[in-house]
């Protein structure tokens, strides 16, 4: 009897704490530079080896997220899969416990960690190849690194930044998902591009340093945003309230995980149908 092997990945939740847009080059693309700090909590991606590519979703955003070949993992999974001429199938099970999406890599940090565990299977190397699943999704190359980061270009160019430590924070979502093809079509009508060159210095002060070009048209089309940044920013010892990403989540950066937890724990009471979830960003070092 063949044995069965089971492997299981958490897909970090991304937070970008800068992100610096450029504007939209002949390629259709936008270069970037954006400081990512990944949570210690996230989806969770199981496997085991099986006859054929499947997959399972659960969890509480579950009726929320795609299923089967319509989701990214099928997408990403079996396409480095021809790419590398993968023998070994998996029949994959997605906890879905970061809602979609939602500015916070949900869809990317899943299809990052089916190619980890893909990698741990057959070991290919899904790196080296990196540009070429980019259509993919943008996040999906520092996703699969899942650690504290600068990534520019249009996603491929990832350069980790060891020894930063963790920062503690607060992550909200008000319960609106924003695409990101309409927020950057927006962007390309009204926002602002950027240059940031990152200074040196904690996490916080890094992130400080910077901004998100995508927040100002992310509020026009979701004007909820400003009033869940509000909220952050108006909690106790609260360091910096920004958007994440695309949207529509938000974060707080705070001086302890106590007083994160304490602000997250008040910001759900006077909104209860918002998501809400304390977290430590970045590496433990």
């Amino acid at each position: 009897m063949t044995k069965i092997a089971k492997y299981s990945e958490i897909a970090r939740a991304k937070i970008n704490l800068t992100l610096h847009v450029g504007p939209v080059q002949d390629n259709g693309y936008h270069p970037l530079h954006s400081l990512v700090g990944f949570a210690d909590f996230g989806d969770r991606v199981d496997a085991k080896t099986a006859g054929a590519f499947s997959l399972n979703v659960q969890g509480p955003f579950a009726g929320d997220t795609p299923g089967g070949d319509k989701n990214l993992i099928m997408e990403a999974v079996k396409l480095v899969a021809k790419h590398n001429k993968v023998q070994a199938k998996l029949a994959y099970s997605l906890t879905k416990n970061l809602p979609v999406t939602s500015g916070i890599g949900g869809g990317s940090a899943d299809a990052a960690a089916a190619l980890r565990i893909l990698a741990q299977a057959e070991h290919v190397s899904w790196s080296e190849h990196a540009e070429g699943f980019l259509p993919l999704g943008a996040d999906i190359p520092v996703c699969y690194l899942s650690r504290t980061c600068v990534m520019q270009g249009i996603g491929e160019q990832i350069l980790p930044w060891p020894g930063l430590g963790q920062v503690a924070a607060v992550l909200v979502n008000p319960g609106v998902g924003l695409h990101t093809g309409e927020v950057f079509a927006s962007f390309d009508t009204v926002g602002m591009s950027s240059k940031f060159t990152l200074p040196a210095g904690s996490l916080l002060d890094m992130a400080r340093a910077g901004r998100n070009d995508l927040q100002g048209v992310a509020i026009r089309l979701q004007p909820v945003i400003e009033t869940v940044l509000e909220e952050i920013s108006h909690q106790t010892d609260c360091n910096l309230a920004r958007m994440s990403g695309s949207g529509a989540s938000c974060f707080g950066l705070f001086p302890s995980l106590e007083k994160a937890q304490r602000a997250a724990k008040d910001i759900q009471q006077n909104h209860p149908k918002w998501w809400c979830a304390p977290a430590l960003l970045g590496d433990a070092m």
